[in-house]
């Protein structure tokens, strides 16, 4: 399952609501690459869970308590040591990646209070929680990347914290004109509809890739230049739907089950398209996407 960059833009709102000026109560790690910060705010309190699990790195509160070792790792103790009773005061989204930026205001050891930034980046087997000081500096990362395990870009105490290299190539449909889109899906020539869209827009998944194509093409076998004027319309309006559900956080986040009752991928909102689902399969709302929980791998 892959968590794009567009649900992780509705959590980031839905974390936002919640917790907003929350205080740091308790942090754990109960395993080398998730952490669980516990946060208390008026009239509520939740669990806040950070993987970098390659298979299944995500952000989102949890009602799980998993057990944790007798002798905290030694990044659980750093973030104690410089996050504990600080205040969460924003939550930055970095263009539609999957990178978000916790930031928390904190009194350091001189006593001085100072912004301490917690960058989860949900990136695949790239995927890294990372504590960054008032300076840009790196203080530590739940993964230490050296220049022997990339020569592009090194994640080690005291180093400046610099971002992935962006998308630019990409369009952020929060902030493109939809028509300029389709333009731009047409421009890719002989390649799928779904993975022309992969490649023009920001934060979207492959599974809303196709879940765009299908509404758009209604079963026509179509290549991407090959749309005639009501292809594109529809696309137009498919896509004018996600941004305005983007815009208004309006989205309702969907499981997609097999008939098993095994997961199989999640989308930010429902699908929006008028063709039936995929045989085999079936779909089924979650109720608050920030309450989600899956074991690590999923």
């Amino acid at each position: 399952m892959a968590l794009d960059g567009m649900f992780l833009y509705q959590l980031r709102h839905e974390i936002a609501q919640l917790a907003m000026d929350a205080r740091v109560d308790r942090i754990h790690q109960p395993t080398r690459e998730e952490i669980i910060i516990a946060l208390r705010w008026r009239g509520g309190a939740g669990k806040l869970l950070l993987s970098a699990n390659a298979g299944g790195a995500r952000i989102h509160f949890t009602e799980t308590s998993p057990e944790n070792p007798k002798q905290p790792p030694m990044f659980c103790m750093l973030l104690r040591k410089h996050l504990g009773s600080a205040r969460l005061i924003r939550i930055e989204q970095v263009g539609m990646d999957r990178i978000l930026h916790l930031v928390f205001e904190a009194i350091n050891e001189m006593g001085d209070l100072v912004e301490l930034t917690l960058a989860v980046e949900i990136m695949g087997r790239h995927s890294n929680i990372v504590l960054v000081d008032q300076n840009g500096k790196i203080i530590d990362a739940v993964k230490r990347i050296d220049a022997e395990m990339s020569s592009v870009r090194q994640i080690l105490p005291g180093m400046t914290y610099q971002l992935p290299p962006p998308q630019t190539e990409k369009l952020n449909l929060l902030e493109a004109d939809v028509s300029e889109v389709v333009q731009a899906v047409m421009a890719q020539g002989d390649r799928d509809i779904s993975k022309a869209l992969l490649n023009t827009v920001l934060g979207m998944s492959p599974l809303t890739c196709r879940e765009a194509e299908n509404y758009a093409l209604h079963g026509a076998d179509l290549k991407a230049a090959q749309m005639a004027q009501p292809h594109q319309q529809r696309l137009g309006e498919w896509l004018s739907m996600l941004q305005l559900r983007l815009r208004e956080h309006s989205g309702v986040p969907t499981i997609l089950l097999e008939n098993s009752g095994k997961p199989k991928d999640f989308p930010s909102c429902p699908s929006i398209s008028t063709a039936a689902p995929l045989p085999q399969e079936k779909r089924r709302p979650i109720p608050l996407c920030w309450t989600i929980s899956m074991p690590s791998g999923i």
